[in-house]
């Protein structure tokens, strides 16, 4: 019988280092980062086949990597390596497959992603975004509400919510943002939060569309968004419409909480006592200042580790210890999922999410762009060619949703190329979007209150 737990150090020692490490030097904290890399290299040579292939075909042993320095020995593995292996594959030998938490990325970047984590590992992941959230003000007692999709509702412990939500006693809720500005809103009135967080996008359009005295009646500690790039123009929009702070974190399906906003820099924290993030240009470190794509270890992922893992996303790296005085390296700015609202004949507006095509089986990767306000392309890089049925069942509530006086064609392709920046955007839109103006420029970008004198 196989056990159910691979964390390799005790959950009660690591929550108390997570709780010491804003207060101690750099040092202590590369220490920890070191530890826990020597333990994670060693399990998943021992027990993940995947890094055991992986790390035999470059003659690679596990004393091999002692220290966080050492981690660039290592082969870079993309999503696309893990997703066409079997389970057994990617998940340690030791625990019991049946046993572990699953979560499915919302598929942004045209294909989905499964995670697998110990319950144990889920809690732990947890507590590192809520040690982010107490730093950025959030009280215990505080009510805090996610404006995101229904998918993220997490389906354990339904009866314990259900008799907490009809007790009153609730203090986390998911509302669907794929409703109306006006029904979210309400939504909100009667959960009455003092946290909001959800889609920049979606928090962006209800500053807009709701009238601002209604949202700023919430009397909101702080809004919290997270899951797309948040633009300089949504952060003023969102912050004069509420009336109230806004406080980015920056987090994935794969590894939950990369980075938390500093209030005093405005720079982010990166967790690096949950990860160790690598920010690689041309396959090299980038210097402070300059643009690269993340790469990430999860330090306390055991049952389904994570080593050197390219997330896809590119981030401007920052300083090695924030200017705040806390012992965190930073990320300057972060380039994310970019999601554009579609604009449609008749003013109507809808949000790609409601198009339904994230999860269709023989669908391998994906990308939806508007041409024309009534014109949408959808490409798609099929598993297999789709049967007469199969793509019916596509198209058609597509059809019923975007209406008579939008045409929407879908493209069978070999490939999809990337950005110019290497960033994949799977909805977009030429007719509006909210990343227009948001340029991204390859040159080295000083923080705020920094003179750049070079």
């Amino acid at each position: 019988m196989r056990c159910t737990s691979v964390l390799a150090s005790n959950p009660v020692s690591t929550l108390y280092s997570m709780l010491r490490h804003p207060h101690v030097g750099r040092e202590q904290l590369v220490a920890f980062q070191n530890e826990r890399v020597c333990r994670l290299v060693a399990h998943a040579y021992r027990h993940v086949p995947y890094y055991r292939g992986l790390f035999d075909r470059h003659g690679l042993k596990p004393q091999d990597i002692r220290t966080v320095e050492d981690l660039g020995a290592v082969p870079i593995t993309s999503r696309s390596d893990l997703q066409g292996l079997p389970v057994d594959e990617i998940i340690a030998r030791n625990v019991d497959p049946r046993s572990l938490i699953t979560r499915a990325s919302s598929g942004s970047s045209g294909r989905p992603f499964i995670v697998r984590r110990t319950w144990l590992e889920e809690r732990l992941h947890g507590a590192f975004r809520w040690r982010a959230l107490q730093a950025l003000g959030l009280r215990a007692s505080d009510k805090m509400c996610y404006v995101m999709g229904n998918w993220n509702i997490q389906r354990q412990n339904q009866l314990a919510k259900r008799i907490l939500d009809t007790l009153g006693m609730a203090r986390r809720k998911v509302i669907d943002a794929l409703q109306p500005p006006e029904d979210i809103v309400q939504a909100l009135q009667k959960f009455k939060p003092t946290v909001v967080g959800g889609y920049p996008g979606v928090l962006a359009r209800i500053a807009q569309t709701v009238n601002c005295d209604v949202l700023r009646s919430l009397r909101l500690h702080f809004v919290n968004p997270g899951g797309e790039v948040l633009t300089p123009l949504m952060r003023q929009q969102i912050q004069d419409g509420f009336s109230a702070p806004v406080y980015e974190t920056y987090g994935s399906i794969e590894f939950y909480l990369l980075a938390w906003e500093c209030p005093t820099t405005g720079e982010y924290h990166s967790c690096d006592d949950g990860l160790i993030i690598e920010v690689l240009r041309d396959g090299t470190p980038a210097n402070e200042g300059e643009r690269g794509e993340l790469v990430g270890t999860d330090l306390h992922s055991f049952a389904m580790p994570l080593i050197r893992y390219q997330l896809g996303d590119v981030v401007t790296k920052g300083s090695q210890t924030c200017r705040c005085g806390q012992p965190f390296s930073t990320i300057r700015s972060i380039q994310g999922r970019m999601i554009d609202y579609f604009v449609l004949p008749g003013d109507r507006v809808v949000h790609p999410y409601e198009l339904g095509v994230r999860k269709v089986p023989w669908i391998r990767e994906f990308q939806v762009t508007q041409e024309r306000m009534e014109f949408i392309v959808m490409k798609v890089v099929p598993f297999h060619t789709p049967s007469a049925e199969e793509m019916a069942a596509l198209v058609q509530p597509v059809i019923a949703l975007l209406g008579s006086d939008v045409q929407f064609q879908v493209v069978l392709v070999d490939t999809i190329p990337r950005e110019a920046s290497g960033k994949f955007r799977v909805y977009r839109s030429h007719i509006r979007s909210a990343y227009d103006a948001f340029a991204w420029a390859d040159q080295k970008i000083v923080p705020p209150g920094v003179h750049d004198d070079s």
